[in-house]
């Protein structure tokens, strides 16, 4: 699933809450606070606007917590170097921030999706 196949879940209320539930979820464990307003509209930027700022505090006073936290998120390393080479006037808390939600909204679509289904 790539970026363009979310594109037709990121106005899905329902899903973005759950995103951004993980995200939240995710930060904590590392001790930072991240709060959603619930308006999908503005989810994306929201988001991003709150993860930017970490990212660029890992990125120049601790790297090695930065990696421990895109290993828990399950970034890979080969996706963040195509993205680095693929938008090398984008800041790399950028790029970063951009594909933790990315990530965090696939893994809410693919559990969705192979979830058992209620029977009524």
């Amino acid at each position: 699933m790539n970026s363009h196949d979310l594109e037709v879940y990121r106005l899905d209320l329902v899903l973005i809450q759950e995103t951004a539930d993980r995200i939240i979820k995710d930060f904590d464990l590392f001790g930072f606070v991240i709060q959603f307003s619930g308006n999908k509209e503005t989810a994306y930027g929201e988001l991003k606007e709150q993860l930017l700022p970490v990212f660029n505090g890992l990125l120049s006073n601790n790297r090695q917590k930065l990696m421990r936290m895109l290993y828990i998120i399950d970034i890979s390393e080969r996706k963040l170097s195509n993205m680095i080479r693929n938008y090398p006037d984008e800041s790399m808390g950028s790029i970063i921030s951009h594909l933790v939600i990315e990530r965090e909204l696939q893994k809410v679509i693919t559990r969705r999706f192979y979830s058992p289904k209620k029977l009524d």
